[in-house]
């Protein structure tokens, strides 16, 4: 056997609620350089850190490395995943968003059963199949009922993919003694001036 064809350990895929922001945040507003997968070799090697794509396997190269055409269908997943996470701030499921339906209708899926059980996962393998991953684990934090809890910072600043623990579902920030009391403290020197200029107007 010729050591191409050889697997090597896999790690495990972490479960959606960390591997859904992991995605996300490849993209990070608060680096000089945002983009965290500018180029396939990039790609590549985040899948398989994540255990979504095997190092060795038997299948041909164009298989087993991300394309051009892969890192923009990987980009278009991330932008709609960032979008999703934005709306679930306000607890909306219900606004369409494009770059997920367009994504989501490229990717290898299929449903399969445990018993009666049914659950979305990946056709295949490749680097396709684990970016249907990415979608698959969205259909699992749905059932488990984590999905909407899965949010961006609401800092324009951060935008850093977090997930919400709060008992109301309630948290704006990734972190509150960071991002929270930035916007805080930006909010009430906004009001401060407003209040100075209407102060000003006033006395005029």
């Amino acid at each position: 056997m010729s050591e191409t064809s050889v697997p090597s350990a896999t790690p495990s895929v972490p479960p959606p609620t960390e591997l859904l922001p992991a995605f996300v945040n490849t993209y990070d507003v608060d680096l000089a350089e945002p983009e965290q997968l500018p180029d396939p070799a990039a790609l590549t090697a985040w899948l398989r850190t994540q255990g979504l794509l095997a190092e060795r396997t038997p299948l041909p190269a164009a298989a087993t490395d991300a394309t051009d055409a892969d890192l923009a269908l990987a980009h278009e997943l991330r932008a709609g995943l960032r979008q999703a996470m934005r709306q679930h701030h306000d607890g909306d499921l219900a606004t369409r968003v494009p770059e997920l339906d367009r994504a989501a209708a490229r990717l290898p899926l299929r449903v399969t059963f445990t018993g009666t059980a049914p659950a979305l996962v990946p056709a295949g393998d490749g680097v396709s199949p684990a970016l249907a991953a990415l979608v698959a684990a969205v259909a699992t934090a749905q059932a488990e009922g984590s999905w909407q809890r899965l949010k961006l910072c609401a800092a324009e600043d951060c935008e850093w993919a977090f997930l919400d623990a709060s008992k109301n579902r309630s948290r704006h920030w990734c972190s509150m003694g960071s991002c929270g009391n930035r916007q805080k403290t930006r909010a009430y020197r906004a009001r401060q001036k407003a209040a100075d200029r209407a102060a000003d107007r006033m006395g005029g």
